[in-house]
């Protein structure tokens, strides 16, 4: 079970030796110096934990309550068993800048030292682009590798075109690529599901009517909840001489 010692006042001694490490959320360039001299640190939070590892917290004590930062970290670090041994961490605390923010630091240590095992994804793709003027629906397999802060993995996807019909007859088009693909997520500690970004390059076997010659595309996916992502991107066709933009929308 882990504990946490609050050290208040100056503690001058302890300060000097938590300011003599290496702040791990360190703010750019000359920032620190400038958030030393408008909110000194005056007060630290040492949680220890059994392996031997400390987490140290240096703030203001002007702009934090004591009970609210043991409140916030308490049960962070009951879920963060992955500390490193006989090691200190060392945080600084401040809303000023983005990565000294409570909620960074929070989501810092879980995106570090949450238990994680990698794992090996296989999902399909479903969804509907537009492609240089006609609506393509797209359907396909991913196979994703997950780590801790990013996936990678690859696709083979079918980009369908449906053609004029001739005499009744409705015709179907295969446009088949196969993709690699990046996916991270900066905002979630649990899922790497927010960006993803790839290349593929045309393989069909068949006559492609959409596409000609060597032909690639380039994307990006933003997720916009659990269900519904959108994607938006580029596809270089007839040895890179014609380029078509693609806007489209992709399900789980």
């Amino acid at each position: 079970m882990k504990r946490f010692t609050l050290l208040t006042g100056i503690a001058m001694l302890f300060c000097q030796l938590a300011m003599a490490q290496e702040i791990e959320n360190k703010p750019f360039g000359s920032y620190l110096e400038k958030l030393d001299e408008d909110f000194p640190v005056t007060d630290t939070l040492v949680f220890d934990f059994p392996n031997e590892g400390k987490l140290l917290l240096l703030f203001n004590k002007t702009a934090y309550e004591l009970s609210d930062l043991k409140e916030k970290f308490g049960p962070v670090l009951k879920k963060t068993t992955k500390f490193p041994e006989f090691k200190t961490l060392v945080y600084r605390l401040s809303e000023e800048y983005p990565q000294t923010k409570i909620d960074a630091v929070i989501l810092d240590l879980e995106r570090d030292y949450l238990p994680y095992v990698d794992q090996l994804e296989l999902s399909a793709v479903i969804g509907m682009d537009y492609t240089g003027g006609e609506f393509t629906p797209e359907v396909g397999a991913r196979i994703m590798f997950n780590f801790r802060k990013f996936d990678i993995g690859a696709s083979f996807t079918n980009k369908v075109f449906f053609p004029e019909r001739i005499e009744g007859n409705i015709k179907v088009n295969s446009n088949w690529f196969a993709n690699l693909e990046y996916r991270w997520d900066r905002s979630d500690p649990k899922s790497n599901s927010a960006n993803m970004v790839g290349v593929g390059l045309l393989v069909n076997d068949s006559k492609s009517l959409l596409f000609s010659g060597t032909t690639m595309q380039a994307f990006y996916k933003r997720a916009v909840n659990k269900n519904i992502s959108i994607q938006v991107g580029v596809i270089s066709t007839e040895n890179f001489r014609t380029f078509y933009p693609t806007v489209g929308i992709r399900f789980w």
